[in-house]
């Protein structure tokens, strides 16, 4: 199917441009009656230009920029997606360590255009899936074709108003997702953004049906506002908007509901804001009498406290665990990242306050709530604790237990160089060719990190 760049441009993104643009132009006009509005806007402009000057310099000078020598199959497919687009210029790109975020952006300085990969994004390569990755990089040129990053610095007074200029924005990212598609595939499109859903391990694995079908069935006022504020759709309305436009089905729009909803939440932001005003006129009078009640420092501090067990735990403290205990303490509570006693006795390696837990009924295969969902003794294991491993394995846990990825405690030993760990574990039975859900072995976890001694123990 040849469409046109026209065909491709979502109707929404010149609809809601022309509206938050005709509110940015009467406020310019409005802030140039006014010497003092002026100041404020200027000194926020060149504020604002600082900053980014600062972020594009720290990218610049750390990131890895593609180029014909560096990772030169990914820059020529830059080159050919700058061609198709009829992109005159091929825009700097750069990779950068991201943190294991998954992103990348499009970014503009000075009449420079940059796109920048994040290296969790970036990585796809290795998993061979390139067109997933050019998808990517081909919504990030559309940006940079379509003019988005200049087009939303004129509108920032469109910003002020919460939900508005986020119209727009979200209409800009489906045609971008448009031109994705497009010019790689609509496949590689569906699968990138699912994988920024659940990650490059599990992306494949995701029933993509259900997981469109899931926002259809999820409802309420938080959801509502919660897509409102976003500058991104949902991912699921973005998958399902590429099976739509491709498939040539005409996109139906309930003009007059829109228009009674926008100006609903905008009687609203109004209020909230004026609400908020006197709120601050009043909070600024009571800071200048003195009063020191409107926080409770105290009462923010219980909230995010933790249970007297873990506390006694991380301290060391053998006689208050067992005085807590006796005392009928819920010997599996959990803090804010989901771990229990039991998970901290085992990460520090302490044996004796692990027995005492385990002898009050302390849960060995208690998986926390953190992202990977790990057992104490996978715990032990990505920490290095090899007594504590064994301890536990004797007790009953399951050496083979795995984590939201498939990760086994082998692996994470492996993979965080812990050879004590590794032996430990061969030694107790571990499988060392089991794979997780991407497929990767302790072997090759190994090897992806540079962990050269762990990687002789396992091919021995």
């Amino acid at each position: 199917m040849t469409l046109s760049e026209k065909q491709l441009i979502h109707p929404n993104e010149r609809r809601y441009f022309w509206l938050v643009t005709t509110l940015s132009v009467l406020t310019y006009i409005s802030l140039a009656f006014s010497i003092v509005g002026l100041i404020i806007v200027l000194g926020l402009a060149a504020l604002s230009l600082f900053m980014h000057a600062l972020m594009i310099g720290m990218i610049r000078t750390n990131a890895v920029r593609l180029s014909k020598e560096q990772f030169p199959d990914v820059y020529a497919k830059v080159e050919e997606l700058c061609d198709k687009m009829g992109l005159a210029r091929v825009p700097d790109v750069y990779v950068m360590q991201s943190g294991g975020v998954l992103n990348a952006f499009a970014t503009r300085f000075f009449g420079r255009n940059m796109v920048v990969l994040y290296s969790e994004i970036f990585e796809l390569i290795e998993q061979d899936a390139h067109d997933e990755l050019a998808f990517v990089i081909a919504h990030e040129l559309a940006h940079i074709k379509r003019n988005h990053i200049g087009k939303s610095l004129f509108i920032l007074p469109a910003m002020w108003i919460p939900g508005l200029a986020e119209l727009y924005l979200r209409a800009c990212e489906y045609t971008c997702d448009r031109f994705g598609a497009y010019y790689t595939n609509n496949e590689a499109g569906k699968n990138a953004l699912t994988l920024l859903a659940i990650g490059k391990r599990l992306y494949k694995r995701v029933n993509r049906e259900a997981y469109v079908q899931q926002i259809r069935e999820e409802k309420g006022f938080f959801v509502w506002l919660s897509q409102i504020l976003s500058t991104h759709p949902p991912l699921p309305k973005r998958i399902a908007e590429i099976d739509r436009f491709f498939a040539g089905e005409a996109i139906k729009r309930s003009w007059t509901k829109k228009l009674c909803v926008l100006g609903i939440f905008m009687a609203a932001a109004a209020l909230i804001g004026a609400s908020g005003y006197y709120g601050l006129k009043e909070l600024s009078q009571t800071i200048e009498e003195g009063t020191d009640g409107i926080w409770d420092e105290s009462a923010d501090e219980a909230s995010s406290e933790t249970s007297p067990l873990i506390q006694a735990v991380v301290a060391n403290n053998k006689a208050k665990v067992r005085a807590l205990i006796d005392a009928g303490t819920d010997i599996n509570e959990t803090d804010n990242q989901g771990k229990t006693a039991l998970h901290w006795a085992a990460q520090d390696g302490n044996i004796a306050i692990a027995s005492l837990l385990l002898e009050a009924g302390a849960d060995i295969e208690a998986a926390d709530d953190d992202l990977a969902v790990t057992t104490p003794l996978i715990t032990a294991a990505s920490a290095g604790q090899a007594e504590m491993v064994a301890f536990l394995a004797h007790k009953g846990a399951n050496i083979e237990a795995k984590d939201s990825e498939g990760m086994t405690a082998l692996m994470y030993a492996a993979m965080n160089g812990h050879a004590n760990a590794v032996q430990t574990l061969l030694q107790l039975g571990a499988k060392r060719d089991k794979a997780d859900y991407s497929g990767m072995t302790a072997l090759m976890y190994a090897i992806e990190f540079n962990q050269r001694k762990i990687a002789s123990l396992l091919r021995e």
